[in-house]
């Protein structure tokens, strides 16, 4: 998936001043074509507008582009507060349930079932599951968003290690992961605060942040606490992974293209920018599995409706066009995401070029699952980033982190 969107609360002022530009902007005559708003980057951009552009050419409806590249969701909520709904917006999942509960989008599901081109069987289940509230379809999904791990195959090389591959366990990490390290120089695995990257070691142990119907936490319960030790204790305890002064200011994506990661866990997205980077031989593996399984995200975002939107008929052809087979295949070629369509997926589109083993990818998505995300998801994220980090350097064992911070995770579920 493209960048997830959340916003800090610690940056909520800047935002609202960005937010209110934007609707100065958006103020103004009647829109002559559909609203179509986005996030994405400058390439996200290129490879976006001209399949807009060949919208319009094949149905003569012109379309304006709102391009929103940060703080997107905050943003589209002033949008939506001011009464300038876009026709269609492009939506995480992570997103969609506060716009849907607010009765923002259309039920997609009728129009799908009804249309004679486009149908769920097009799509991946999982990422239909993603795209729902309650459920109805809120989105038509454009990508299933995993993580894999991203493997230095010369270092891999040098140390006279086997590459990971599918079956590997969390005890065949630590038992190469000496071999890979070498200290304050290079490390076997990467290690990142966001919760997007350690729920896979949490999930992975029988744990999860919290129960089935999102109503309490269960970050504090033993399976999730193991997970999170594991996930610690390669870089505290084992030193497998950079502390935050051995990294510096830089992320773990540039460690590992600097050729000092010998793995880190992340998603499609940083495959355009290793394709033309990188200059060493590289591939990606699955997660490892733990006592419950490999067990990774399968995310999505995609394309939804704005209920009140006066051209229905018209934000129908669109989403039905850019969920097309041709226009996801332009997405995908870039390599910047999973497709959502299986027939992409498991086409050369998707399966060529670097990672040679792209069909990992693929491969997780059985036993992969969607995030739960409740009402007060941004804010619970935010309380993970904010108050885990005593735990992440050492300054503080990880159930005495955890358990104040799930009381306040509970209480937020019970208040949305």
């Amino acid at each position: 998936m493209a960048a997830r969107m959340l916003l800090s609360p610690r940056k909520s002022l800047l935002a609202l001043s960005a937010a209110l530009a934007v609707l100065a902007g958006c103020a103004g005559p009647a829109r002559q074509g559909l609203a179509f708003s986005t996030w994405g980057s400058i390439d996200e951009m290129d490879i976006l507008k001209p399949i807009l552009a060949e919208f319009t050419r094949r149905t003569e409806i012109p379309v304006e582009l709102q391009h929103f590249p940060k703080d997107y969701a905050h943003k589209l909520r002033m949008v939506v507060a001011a009464a300038r709904v876009p026709d269609v917006m492009f939506i995480s999942n992570e997103a969609l349930p506060g716009f849907a509960d607010r009765g923002v989008f259309r039920d997609l599901g009728p129009l799908l079932e009804e249309d004679p081109d486009l149908g769920a069987s097009d799509f991946y289940p999982q990422v239909m599951k993603a795209m729902s509230w309650k459920g109805k379809l809120y989105g038509i999904p454009r990508d299933l968003s995993n993580l894999v791990v991203f493997y230095n195959k010369d270092l891999f090389d040098a140390a006279g290690v086997r590459y990971p591959e599918a079956g590997w366990t969390f005890a065949d990490l630590l038992r190469i992961a000496p071999r890979l390290t070498r200290p304050g120089e290079q490390w076997a695995i990467g290690f990142q605060p966001q919760p997007l990257v350690w729920t896979p070691y949490v999930w992975s142990h029988g744990g999860d942040i919290m129960d089935e119907s999102m109503s309490r936490c269960t970050l504090a319960d033993p399976p999730a606490l193991q997970g999170l030790n594991f996930y610690v204790d390669l870089r505290n305890k084992h030193h497998y992974a950079p502390t935050d002064k051995e990294s510096g200011n830089a992320r773990m994506t540039q460690l590992f293209a600097q050729g000092k990661l010998a793995m880190f866990v992340y998603g499609r997205w940083a495959v355009p920018g290793y394709r033309k980077k990188l200059t060493f031989d590289w591939d990606v593996a699955p997660f490892p599995r733990g006592p419950a399984g490999s067990i990774v995200d399968t995310d999505s975002s995609g394309w939804g409706i704005a209920k009140d939107s006066p051209k229905q008929e018209e934000a129908w052809k669109l989403v039905k066009f850019l969920a097309s087979r041709w226009s996801i295949e332009q997405f995908t070629k870039s390599g910047l995401i999973v497709p959502s369509r299986p027939d992409v997926a498991n086409s050369p589109a998707f399966l060529a070029g670097k990672p040679a083993s792209s069909q990992v990818f693929l491969d997780v998505i059985e036993t992969g699952r969607p995030q739960r995300v409740p009402m007060a998801y941004d804010e619970i994220t935010w309380e993970l980033i904010d108050n885990l980090a005593p735990a992440w350097t050492g300054e503080e064992p990880v159930d005495k982190a955890v358990k104040p911070l799930c009381e306040r995770i509970t209480a937020l579920l019970r208040e949305s």
